[in-house]
């Protein structure tokens, strides 16, 4: 058994924003153990997923990035980098390489940030 819903309570509107409902969930834990979780959403079917997507973003951290200094992601990040402007530099040779090159840095650094973005907590007070 993983865990599981058992009770779910609708607390309050939103002060600060309208469509906005806080709810507190309580979850039974594979232990056994009880734990209640505060959830905002603007609808429980919204709370309940940020409160899922909190649970596996914590779970990531633990086992992947709290174990990765951040300089060993930096160095990694220009590596990828470099790797995809070699890459796109030794494919191609049109007049448009430069082009290219950005687009393709354009698109690299997009996709980090998309996956930051992923990894900030969704479950925060609204």
């Amino acid at each position: 058994m993983k865990q599981k819903v058992i009770n779910v309570s609708y607390r309050k509107d939103s002060n600060k924003f309208e469509d906005w409902m806080k709810y507190e969930i309580e979850i039974l834990n594979e232990d056994g153990s009880k734990e209640l979780i505060p959830a905002y959403g603007k609808d429980l079917q919204d709370a309940l997923s940020r409160v899922v997507h909190d649970k596996k973003v914590i779970k990531i951290e633990k086992k992947v990035i709290d174990k990765i200094p951040t300089n060993v992601w930096a160095f990694s990040w220009f590596i990828g980098l470099s790797i995809m402007s070699s890459s796109i530099y030794y494919t191609n040779d049109t007049k448009y390489l430069g082009w290219y090159i950005i687009l393709g840095m354009m698109l690299y650094t997009l996709g980090t940030l998309s996956i930051s973005n992923w990894f900030t907590l969704r479950n925060k007070d609204k």
